[in-house]
């Protein structure tokens, strides 16, 4: 029998893509046009491979611990950085996020809103992006001599980044999450898609060129995203 599985259609697709995510399972990514009827087959001659990925992606899911529970530390593995959080409740409506101290953080507030905290630090993890991955961007940008007109940092739940026609890089402030090396490549992928605005051959070429591990690299990406926290997965 095989798994449940959601359908998302893809206007930049060339392919079908396979990713589990502990926030949505089994998704299967189709080009735009592609006949659904033929996913069963696809998914038959991915058996192993999807069984694997969805046995890991439970046994991850029952280690975390619930969304509402208030973290005590946040780490940001791109930069090396962990955050430890103290949590004060008081009568204040909204939630008050302060620097203490050097990777220290005071939220106060209503805590017991899960969803307001949530949302808290959601906003703390985009300026915190905003001051590392927009730098890093244009940096590497210069580096590899590809220019782009300008960066921006979203929280989306499927993507790690994205370019567009405009010449505008938009990333995900959860790659603050993720090794440095998967950040990287990501940086990397994104700005290639500045010379080619496709995932044809010269596209991967060019990935390859600047980034000689872009293989392995793409196929760790597949799983990174669970290394988000249940509390930011679960955030509206």
């Amino acid at each position: 029998m095989l798994p449940d599985y959601t359908i998302r259609e893809s206007a930049r697709a060339k392919h079908v893509r396979f990713r589990v995510t502990l926030a949505d399972g089994l998704i299967v990514v189709i080009p735009v046009g592609f006949d659904s009827a033929r996913i069963p087959a696809l998914l038959e001659e991915k058996r192993a491979w999807l069984m694997r990925a969805l046995s890991e992606m439970e046994k991850r899911r029952e280690s975390l611990p619930s969304p509402n529970l208030h973290p005590q530390e946040i780490a940001l593995s791109s930069v090396g950085q962990i955050w430890r959080l103290d949590w004060i409740a008081t009568d204040a409506a909204n939630i008050s996020i302060q620097e203490t101290d050097a990777f220290h953080l005071r939220v106060s507030g209503l805590i017991r809103d899960s969803s307001a905290w949530q949302q808290a630090l959601k906003r703390w993890l985009m300026e915190r992006a905003q001051d590392v991955l927009i730098p890093w961007t244009q940096d590497l940008s210069q580096e590899l001599g590809i220019p782009i007109q300008r960066v921006v940092i979203r929280c989306q739940k499927t993507r790690w980044g994205s370019y567009s026609s405009k010449g505008t890089i938009s990333l995900n402030a959860q790659l603050l999450l993720l090794p440095r090396p998967l950040v990287s490549y990501v940086l990397v992928h994104e700005l290639c898609h500045a010379v080619h605005l496709n995932h044809s051959p010269r596209f991967w070429q060019l990935v390859r060129q600047w980034e000689p591990d872009a293989d392995r690299l793409r196929s760790e990406l597949k799983t990174a995203g669970l290394l988000v926290p249940s509390w930011l997965r679960h955030n509206p």
